[in-house]
């Protein structure tokens, strides 16, 4: 009995990830919305990738997905950015792929540290961002190859840096924090 509660619990916690993620993307997209006429997400992008990996970490593969479609139907349903319906494909194959690392590492090394799981993660969603930039900018925007040329160091390097560093941050805080009924590291 207290093991359903436990992961109704997570599953609920990650759920207010998505809304609050959903809250903050009706923000950002909107900004790069403005700036960038719908052609490029890079705030929405930082938000996303960032409650990918905390919910990865904290709740595990369900977590993760749960808190990227909500963010993403959110997206959908404010129509937040131009490219709002393409979202929640996009962020599923992340989430599903960040959520497989996080399997493996726990598997692997089950004492692996916060900070290494979530650099691994992070390097995932670099690497997918190969195919996945170019599916968004030449396949679905209809730019030119060199464009995404231009994009994709851009983007890996947000994921990289900012999205790592955030989400070690947010994941440090609510682990500290004992919201979770749990002590971080």
């Amino acid at each position: 009995m207290y093991e359903f509660h436990s992961i109704r619990r997570e599953m609920m916690a990650a759920l207010m990830l998505g809304v609050a993620a959903g809250a903050i993307a009706s923000v950002t997209e909107r900004v790069d919305a403005i700036l960038t006429g719908g052609t490029a997400t890079p705030l929405g992008y930082i938000n996303t990738y960032t409650w990918i990996m905390v919910s990865a970490v904290l709740f595990g593969p369900a977590g993760a997905i749960i808190t990227t479609e909500i963010q993403a139907l959110i997206g959908l349903v404010t129509f937040a950015n131009p490219l709002s319906w393409l979202w929640p494909f996009v962020n599923l194959v992340f989430a599903v792929s960040v959520s497989l690392v996080s399997i493996g590492i726990s598997k692997f090394n089950p004492r692996a540290r916060t900070s290494t799981k979530l650099i691994l993660m992070s390097i995932t969603c670099a690497i997918l961002d190969i195919p996945l930039v170019y599916l968004v900018i030449v396949t679905v925007l209809g730019l030119p190859f060199i464009a995404y040329l231009g994009a994709l160091p851009i983007y890996i390097v947000l994921q990289l840096i900012p999205s790592t560093f955030l989400s070690y941050i947010i994941v440090r805080v609510i682990l500290r924090s004992g919201i979770l009924g749990t002590q971080g590291e």
